[in-house]
């Protein structure tokens, strides 16, 4: 009974069933014939379309994974980079330390000498002034002591025998 139910509306119409199974075929057909190019060509275009999306992709993959080999060798080098620069650094800074030292202690060597130098001149000038502060006094006290012991008659005498000496000398 169910069956009737749904054959009889096709019956219905007075057109035998098969003639329309046949005439749906012949339309299904003629769709399919009509749309197969245009499908066929557009199913052919994607797939293209997927294997040049695949191509490009792998080729980014591939250019991913060199750029990403390349900053980890980038990186690897950084660090020994770093390491190399560090060690400089501190190389440098312990020349530039032992510059600094050298130079201050040829700074100190030199304000040494020239200290040295100066003490000595002051002391060269201050004997030379006590010599001459010394021979001064000696010469006026010699003066005080021959004026006061020298007599007269001494004077004299001592003028005489310079006179004489000098008589001599011109012949």
């Amino acid at each position: 009974m169910t069956m009737t139910l749904l054959v009889s509306p096709f019956l219905a119409a007075g057109i035998p069933l098969w003639a329309k199974f046949l005439n749906f075929t012949i339309y299904a057909a003629l769709l399919a014939w009509l749309l197969a190019k245009p499908i066929t060509e557009g199913l052919r275009k994607r797939a293209q379309n997927i294997r040049d999306a695949l191509d490009q992709a792998g080729q980014e993959r591939r250019l991913a994974e060199t750029k990403l080999r390349e900053l980890e060798e980038r990186f690897a080098r950084l660090e020994s980079e770093l390491a190399a620069i560090r060690q400089q650094a501190e190389q440098e800074a312990q020349a530039e330390y032992q510059r600094i030292v050298a130079a201050a202690e040829a700074d100190a060597a030199r304000f040494r000498r020239l200290a040295r130098m100066e003490i000595e001149g002051a002391s060269q000038s201050a004997r030379l002034e006590l010599q001459a502060f010394a021979a001064s006094k000696a010469v006026e006290l010699a003066e005080a002591l021959i004026r006061r012991e020298l007599s007269a008659a001494d004077q004299a005498r001592l003028v005489a025998s310079y006179a004489a000496q000098l008589e001599k000398q011109r012949a």
